[in-house]
């Protein structure tokens, strides 16, 4: 993920709260072992993280964060690595940003009847264009978030299109729920 989640994309480990600036003068930071992931590799690259990140790294930011809420739970975490597993097989295109997967993610453990309801507190929508922030307005159904940036002229809102992304990926990994875009959802 990246902005204020932000962490390995390829291990899943914390970012160091210490900058580094590359050539360009863009900000990374360094990948720090932490107490679900002891053996960072010291090569690993400075990163400011990513909108993709492999199955292991989610699967670490996971564990990270539910163990902040609660304790260990090897269920849950047995649960979510088959069905993370099975989502990012599925998962194509902007279906395989990690805001997506993390929904889905979300959704399909929230349906096996597991608390997932501290997961919201570890992602952040971000516009599905440019990446940016999302300002958030009232409307008629509730929230509508748009581009902080404005980077199209459309003012789409982008949570409704995050929850159509997460349902075709729900509906693609597991085709027995047929969601359809009139069933709510549980993280959003």
């Amino acid at each position: 993920m990246i902005g204020e989640h932000a962490f390995c994309p390829t291990s899943g480990a914390s970012l160091s709260r210490e900058r580094h600036y590359d050539e360009h003068g863009r900000p990374e930071r360094a990948p720090e072992a932490d107490g679900c992931l002891q053996n960072v590799a010291l090569e690993t690259p400075l990163t400011t993280g990513k909108r993709r990140s492999s199955k292991r790294a989610l699967l670490t930011y996971f564990r990270r964060c539910h163990q902040r809420h609660a304790g260990q739970d090897d269920e849950l975490y047995t649960r979510a690595a088959v069905t993370l597993t099975r989502l990012k097989r599925a998962a194509s295109g902007r279906g395989e940003r990690d805001v997506i997967v993390w929904y889905a993610l979300g959704e399909r453990l929230a349906r096996d009847e597991f608390a997932v309801e501290w997961m919201t507190s570890h992602v952040e929508p971000r516009c599905q264009n440019c990446g940016g922030r999302l300002t958030y307005l009232d409307g008629t159904d509730g929230l509508i978030g748009r581009c902080g940036t404005s980077c199209t002229d459309t003012g789409r809102d982008q949570l409704a299109v995050i929850r159509h992304l997460v349902r075709s990926l729900l509906n693609r990994t597991f085709p027995t729920y047929s969601l359809s875009e009139a069933d709510a959802l549980t993280l959003l």
